[in-house]
């Protein structure tokens, strides 16, 4: 357990009494139940027993060997070794603090000397997994994986680990044989929650082991063609208490199979293709979610809380603060350590869910199929579905708002990246016309985002509540935030092009899709930040600091924004005045001559493009309306026109317009990832296993081994 993974005391913890059936577990009650199951299981109070000789039996040979081989003893060649007296001395409990100190003590040159005479130890530790035994089969994974551990910590070649049990090729299949026999004890009922907890860490440990060498991208298709993703959708969609406890290590190990190891040549079945398996995985990434929406608080305000700490006594200070005057110093700096550890899982979990299994990403949003008389049906046996949100989607899109409200917020170093991957994983949502209805009516509960306005809630939290409104509108709200928030010379062009490609989809579903039905978000807005957008474009100072066919794309995405709303404007506004202030704006801006430098600028290099036809249809409505204005102040020559004065000029020069009929406004292409996209998410992967190899155990850290990780680099 970790302190990490508490909720706030609001999801009111209610030991291990069983909930009634009508009522949905929460996040802390799971935790404690998990817990008191692992005090209650005789393998885990082993470990906890077994320390230094005071195991059952008494022998600790496996002990005694390691010391042996770590300090190169030649005391081996006399040690009478076989598979048969290694399976023998699993018997015993092992002794996992010393057998883990004293690998962790060793110097690289010494653990990777001693991984070659470990030949017999680990061919009876795979014997081991495949016998029905539960306690040989820990006592196994725990040597394993403080062997692998170790190594990883080491910096050791995981050549070195094949070597020791016969070479590349004869270790290529100890490793799928011994990924075989771990994705048994994740998929059969195993009673031992230690044991399945086990098995996950060492799938863990193996391929963050392997990861980023030579042997990284092997290992991942070793373990995704074992059914490692099959059989952590299983065990994942079986049980609520492996998605809330087990979250962080099933989403990395999900996130780092499926992003490492290429597509298979060969068709085969999608194991996520299950709308309930694919809403089950959904629920652990949700609790990574508000972990990293936790995190991200703290880090934002660092300042501010520790102040408010201090003088509440309120248990709000960031753990990873040595002391105060590190603190006050670190007000509003980046995300990092183990909590850019859950940012990053969570935000490739979205990205890899909805990029990789679209299709089933898809229908998990949907509502579940109800009986005749209107109950939902039952749960499958065996099996825990997981508990939609108030909203009637998966819990994990609400939170996904409040994670991206504040990794929007004034976006820096890493948040861009992990913004960037969180906006893509909402791309094939807003793409699909069966999801978007879903979100633009208005629910009965409150979406919270991040404020720098808002009041510090109970817990100190900057958050406020958006009750009673659309969660599109809330999604709107976030984006036209940011659009409006971050114009600067070192523009985040990325940023705003995915999120421009999300607001034309949304225009699109609400031409094509919708009878004139009002739009739930306010497209003033939208309308108004666009048109700040192109204006800040159109400064020579922008194309100058980035580079200029990116500035030209994203302006070409504004600019055709722009025209959806001047030609299909009549039909997707509603009220008598919304077409006509669309007009209206278009010919403000183009006064002020915003789209003739825009265009100049695009017309340096002397080269044709879509934005410059863009543009002159732009600046050809706004001189028409311009032009129609200026007749009538001429005409009239009012001593102080209002603007609906000139509102109703507009509405009648709308009329004479010259407008093509234009389709291709309307059209997109689905979002496919591409070259940037793979590699941005490959790269966070990277980022994501040096962070869980840093920051997350195996076993329980001891004090003097907490102090060493943290004081040395992280290590992949």
């Amino acid at each position: 357990g970790s302190d990490d993974m508490q909720a706030p005391p609001s999801d009111q913890a209610v030991g291990t009494e069983e909930a009634p059936a009508n009522e949905v577990k929460g996040h802390n009650q799971l935790l404690n139940e998990f817990h008191v199951s692992l005090m209650q299981d005789p393998l885990f109070v082993e470990v906890l027993q077994a320390t230094g000789g005071q195991a059952a039996g008494g022998e600790n040979k496996i002990l005694d060997f390691m010391k042996l081989a770590l300090a190169g003893s030649e005391q081996l060649t006399t040690m009478k070794q076989s598979e048969e007296d290694w399976e023998a001395a699993l018997e015993n409990p092992v002794d996992v603090p010393a057998l883990e100190g004293c690998v962790m003590a060793a110097s690289t040159e010494a653990l990777d000397a001693a991984i070659g005479s470990m030949g017999l130890l680990l061919g009876a530790c795979a014997s081991a997994l495949r016998t029905s035994q539960p306690a040989k089969v820990c006592r196994a994974l725990q040597v394993l994986c403080i062997v692998l551990r170790g190594m990883q910590w080491k910096s050791v070649s995981f050549l070195s680990f094949l070597k020791a049990v016969g070479g590349e090729s004869r270790g290529e299949q100890y490793t799928r044989m011994v990924v075989g026999d771990i994705t048994r004890v994740l998929t059969n009922e195993v009673k031992s929650a230690f044991c399945i907890t086990l098995a996950l860490k060492f799938l863990n440990v193996l391929v963050t082991a392997a990861h980023g060498g030579p042997f990284g991208t092997k290992v991942g298709q070793w373990l995704k063609e074992g059914g490692v993703i099959a059989a952590l959708k299983t065990a994942v969609g079986k049980s609520r208490r492996f998605r809330h406890c087990l979250s962080l290590d099933a989403v990395v190990l999900t996130v780092v199979v499926g992003l490492s190891a290429p597509a298979s040549p060969a068709p085969t079945k999608d194991p996520l293709e299950d709308p309930e398996d694919m809403k089950a995985m959904l629920e652990a990434t949700d609790v990574l979610c508000n972990v990293a929406v936790q995190r991200l608080l703290e880090a934002t305000h660092r300042k501010t809380l520790a102040v408010e700490g201090f003088l509440t006594n309120k248990k709000i200070v960031p753990h990873d603060a040595k002391d105060l005057k590190t603190l006050l110093s670190a007000d509003g700096g980046p995300i990092h350590g183990s909590q850019l550890c859950y940012v990053a899982a969570c935000c490739l979990a979205l990205y890899y869910l909805g990029v990789y299994h679209t299709r089933p990403y898809l229908l998990a949003f949907q509502a579940r199929k109800k009986q005749k008389d209107g109950a939902p049906e039952p749960e499958p046996a065996g099996r825990e579905l997981a508990p939609d949100g108030f909203d009637g989607m998966p819990t994990v899109f609400a939170s996904s708002v409040t994670l991206l409200s504040l990794l929007l917020d004034a976006p820096q170093a890493d948040t861009v990246h992990y913004a960037k991957l969180v906006l893509l994983s909402i791309l094939p949502l807003v793409e699909d016309q069966e999801f978007l209805p879903t979100i633009c009516v208005p629910k009965l509960g409150g979406y919270s985002i991040f404020s720098r306005k808002a009041e510090p809630d109970q817990f100190g939290l900057f958050l406020k509540v958006e009750e009673n409104r659309a969660p599109l509108a809330v999604l709107m709200q976030i984006l036209l935030n940011f659009m409006s928030s971050n114009l600067k010379l070192a523009l985040e062009v990325d940023l705003y092009s995915v999120v421009l490609r999300i607001v034309h989809r949304i225009l699109c579903y609400y031409k094509n899709c919708t009878a004139g039905e009002e739009m739930a978000f306010d497209w003033k807005d939208l309308v108004m930040v666009t048109l700040r957008l192109v204006a800040y474009l159109s400064r020579e100072a922008v194309w100058k600091a980035a580079e200029p066919a990116a500035i030209n794309d994203l302006a070409l995405q504004a600019a055709a924004i722009l025209n959806l709303f001047l030609v299909h404007g009549n039909s997707i506004l509603q009220g008598p005045e919304g077409y006509p202030l669309v007009c209206y704006e278009l010919g403000r801006v183009g006064a002020n001559k915003v789209f003739k430098k825009l265009l100049d600028l695009s017309s340096a290099e002397g080269n044709a493009s879509p934005l410059q036809e863009e543009l002159r249809q732009l600046m050809s409505a706004a001189d028409h309306i311009n032009a129609v204005v200026e007749s009538w102040l001429n005409e009239t020559k009012p001593l102080s026109p209002t603007r609906e004065d000139v509102l109703a000029v507009v509405a009648s020069a709308q009329l004479s317009l010259s407008l093509p009929n234009r389709q291709d406004l309307l059209n997109f292409e689905n979002f496919v990832e591409d070259n940037a996209s793979s590699t941005l998410a490959r790269g966070r992967g990277d980022v994501l296993v040096a962070l869980f190899c840093k920051f997350i155990h195996v076993f329980p850290p001891r004090p003097e081994q907490q102090q060493q990780q943290q004081a040395a680099p992280a290590k992949s």
